[in-house]
Parts: structure tokens; C-alpha cells; sequence
């Protein structure tokens, strides 16, 4: 771990993810609460949820770009920006239309943001410790949603429910300034091919056929997306409005609750990270996504506070086993150009998992109920564990000890 954050620049992405996530953090636990204050239904609770991660998802395949214009840290710095004028104006939104559309302004800011990191990850990270160096990445990422969600209750509970957003805007526009200077400002160059490399030769990104061809990308991106799928309808939708309207939980209660689900998740990364490295990275996804799907589907059913929080968290070790192999796949399968269109339809397939699964939860939840909204959110996890299982392993023989 002392090799991965000595580098400076990974250290630096590792503080952005923290401190990002704190301020996003804080206002998970009570953007569907703030939804309903609107006088809006569960589908549409899920709409302002999705704002976010849809315009995430059309912003994915251009933030490439960006970058490429940019660099590395005014991307990220801009991104920022725009991150915190969207959390700031959905705090003042007079009407729910309003509101979804500055959301949405705010995920178009934040795709350039996480663009910036994964690209600085995968540039500066030996692939032999690429799975640790995530777990640390998701673990800075979870630390700071664990924090914040604690935080973004007691907020709530105090100031009101869009009193987190504000906080979200004004800690964005601080990291603004401070990554315009410490990342760096144009990301590396690609490495000279060598014989060794033979992939190395092309000067360009590979076309997004191509990248499908190359065993294993598909996998590292249906992954991901079913990661992210659950993490968006699960947690950022189904958690808050079950632990309410059936739990009757206050917003202080809902942030607890979100607290200890996010610390079980955060004390998996790495050991997942380490298995990943050492062991492969299909023994660590395969049964992972096996517990997810098991735990969605009896999560529903839950009728304490007590019995919902143990199977939430069972749910959560889960999701941190199967959330750090993914893009660890990724780096092992992209050619030595570091195609960025690869890490482009990788961000992409994330985002479409968190922005359909909202929707297609609220939905659910609206119309068939909520045991029947988490059973169906667990159902892209079992399509990635057939995928996986099916798949070959990526991690190199010899990197396994």
C-alpha cells in the first residue's frame, strides 16, 4: 500500500475521491425524501435519483475529450464546478422539473470528474497491483459516503433536506481549486510499443467493436454495470424510501443505517483487492455476485430495523467483493495504448446500471411493491455471474501466488 500512494498523483485521486464522495455522501441518504417534500410519487423519487447518473451516462463517451483537450487536472477541476453549481441550484429549486434538470447538470459534471480519476489509476498503476490500488480508490470513495451519509442525516435532521446539497456544492468548488493544482496537467502519453507489446503499436484508441472482441471487456463492463445497478437501485433508492415508509425511520436513522451498510462494504475492499491480485479475479466476483442476488431478493422481506440492517450488510461486503475486480479485468485486458474509448464504454456500462436501475426501482416500488423492487434489482447480478463464470480468467499466471 506504501508503494501505491507514494505516488503522488494516486494519492491525489485517492484525496478527491474522499472528499467527493463525502459531499455526494451526504445528500444519498435523503435526495428521494427531498423528491417526495415535492409532492411526487416513488417513480418519480427514482427520476431525480436518475437525473444524476443519466447525465453521468451521456457525458461518459465525451469526457475522453475533454480530457484530451484539457488535461487531466482543469478537466477535473471543471468537472468540479459544474458538480457544485447543480447540488447548489437542486437546493433551490422551486419546483421538481427544476430540480432534475440542476441534478442532472451536477452528474454531467461529475463524469468529467470520475473520468479524470479512472484515467490517472489506470495510466500510473502497475496492472500487478491494480485490484489493491482500486480497493484503496473505493475505499477512499466509500470512506467519504460512509462519513457523509452519517453527516447528511444529521444535516437534514437539523437544517432541513436540502441543506446537504448545499454542503455537496460548497465542498466541490473547494476541491475545484485545489486539483487544478496538485494532479497533473496533461495525463502521460501513451508507452512506445515494444515487441513485447504488440498492441502498443497502434497510436490511437481501438474502435468499440474491437474492444468487444478482446476476451474479457465484456465482462469487466456487464460487471460493472450490475455492481452499479444494485448500488443505485438498492442503496440510493430502495433503502431510504423502505426504511421510511416501512421501517419509519427518521433521516438521522436512515443516515445510521446507510453508515454501518457503507462501513461493511468499505471493510471488504481490500481484502477483495488482495484476492483479486493474488487469487484471480473471477474467484472473487463469481460468489460475490452470487450473495448479491440472494441477499436483493430476501432483503424486502425484512420486517425490523435490526434484521434489515444485518441483510444490508451482507449485501454490502458483497458489493465491495464484486465492485473492486471489474476495472482491475479492465486494465489487465486494454491494449498498452490505454484506449481511452475502453475506459470510456467502461464508465459508460457503470452509468447505465445507476441510471436504470432508480428508475426501473422506484417503478417497481410504485407498482409491484417493494419486496418485488429488490428481488428485480438483483437480477443484472446473475446475469454478470453467469457472464463471468463463463468468461476466461484475466490476471496474469504469473502474478498469482
Amino acid at each position: 500500500m506504501r508503494e501505491i500512494v507514494a505516488d503522488r498523483s494516486v494519492a491525489v485521486v485517492l484525496a478527491l475521491a474522499l472528499f467527493v464522495n463525502l459531499g455526494t455522501g451526504m445528500v444519498l441518504p435523503i435526495l428521494p425524501l427531498y423528491a417526495r417534500s415535492f409532492g411526487v410519487d416513488y417513480a418519480e423519487a427514482g427520476l431525480l435519483v436518475a437525473a444524476f447518473y443519466i447525465a453521468r451516462l451521456v457525458f461518459d463517451l465525451t469526457a475522453g475529450v475533454v480530457l484530451d483537450r484539457l488535461g487531466i487536472a482543469t478537466a477535473a477541476a471543471a468537472g468540479l464546478l459544474a458538480l457544485s453549481a447543480g447540488a447548489l441550484f437542486t437546493g433551490l429549486s422551486p419546483s421538481f422539473p427544476v430540480a432534475v434538470f440542476c441534478w442532472a447538470i451536477a452528474g454531467a459534471g461529475a463524469a468529467i470528474v470520475w473520468a479524470a480519476m479512472y484515467n490517472a489509476l489506470i495510466r500510473f498503476v502497475p496492472k500487478s497491483r491494480m485490484a489493491r490500488a482500486l480497493s484503496l480508490f473505493y475505499g477512499a470513495f466509500n470512506g467519504g459516503i460512509v462519513a457523509g451519509g452519517f453527516l447528511g442525516g444529521l444535516i437534514a435532521g437539523r437544517l432541513g433536506l436540502p441543506a446537504p446539497l448545499f454542503f455537496l456544492a460548497a465542498i466541490a468548488v473547494g476541491l475545484a481549486g485545489l486539483m487544478r493544482v496538485l494532479l497533473p496537467k496533461r495525463p502521460r502519453t501513451a508507452a512506445s510499443p515494444t515487441a513485447s507489446d504488440p498492441t502498443a503499436t497502434a497510436p490511437t484508441g481501438l474502435s468499440t467493436v474491437a474492444l468487444f472482441r478482446i476476451p474479457g471487456f465484456a465482462a469487466a463492463v456487464i460487471a460493472l454495470l450490475a455492481n452499479l445497478w444494485m448500488f443505485g437501485a438498492v442503496f440510493n433508492t430502495l433503502v431510504p424510501l423502505y426504511a421510511r415508509d416501512v421501517l419509519r425511520l427518521s433521516p438521522v436513522g436512515i443516515g445510521i443505517l446507510f453508515a454501518v451498510a457503507l462501513a461493511a462494504e468499505f471493510l471488504a475492499y481490500y481484502p477483495a483487492g488482495n484476492w483479486a491480485d493474488t487469487r484471480g479475479r473471477r474467484p472473487v466476483l463469481i460468489p460475490a455476485f452470487a450473495c448479491l442476488a440472494l441477499a436483493a431478493l430476501v432483503l424486502g422481506w425484512a420486517g425490523s430495523v435490526v434484521l434489515f440492517g444485518l441483510l444490508l450488510s451482507v449485501l454490502s461486503v458483497a458489493s465491495g467483493f464484486s465492485g473492486v475486480p471489474p476495472a482491475a479485468i479492465l486494465a489487465d485486458v486494454l491494449p498498452g495504448n490505454r484506449s481511452a474509448r475502453g475506459v470510456a464504454i467502461f464508465r459508460f456500462g457503470g452509468d447505465l446500471g445507476f441510471s436504470l436501475g432508480p428508475l426501473i426501482a422506484g417503478f417497481t416500488a410504485a407498482n409491484l411493491g417493494f419486496k418485488a423492487a429488490f428481488a428485480i434489482a438483483g437480477i443484472p447480478s446473475v446475469i454478470a455471474l453467469v457472464v463471468v463464470a463463463l468468461g476466461r480468467e484475466t490476471l496474469g499466471a504469473e502474478a498469482v501466488t
